[in-house]
């Protein structure tokens, strides 16, 4: 059964006067988190995991860690993006299509 996330106010409590049991709270989540992830995707959500918490043992600060992190998201739903356009990633040239060209109508110009 999921664990409820404690409300924001609480988090902030923690954050302020116990960081350890705020930390030991996201763990516990993150892990949870992937743990009720079907088996096929454990191994990739591990994997992403790693290289979140490497971007938060690399930076000087947390807002260095959020940005980065932002980045890594940013770059991967450009990747999805270009991916459903149908855009090819080594010479950004589209696809071919297999939709037919559609038929344009011609309509009266006359206003009634």
């Amino acid at each position: 059964m999921k664990k409820p996330l404690p409300s924001f106010e609480r988090m902030a409590e923690m954050a302020k006067n116990d960081p350890d049991a705020l930390e030991r709270l996201r763990l516990e989540m993150v892990r949870d988190a992937i743990q009720s992830a079907p088996e096929e995707y454990r191994q990739r959500l591990h994997g992403l995991q790693f290289q979140i918490d490497g971007k938060r043992l690399l930076s000087k600060n947390p807002m260095q860690a959020c940005i980065e992190i932002s980045r890594m998201m940013n770059e991967s739903l450009l990747e999805l993006k270009t991916y459903i356009n149908g855009i090819d990633g080594d010479t950004d040239t589209p696809l071919p299509s297999i939709a037919e060209p559609a038929k344009v109508l011609k309509f009266p110009t006359e206003v009634l």
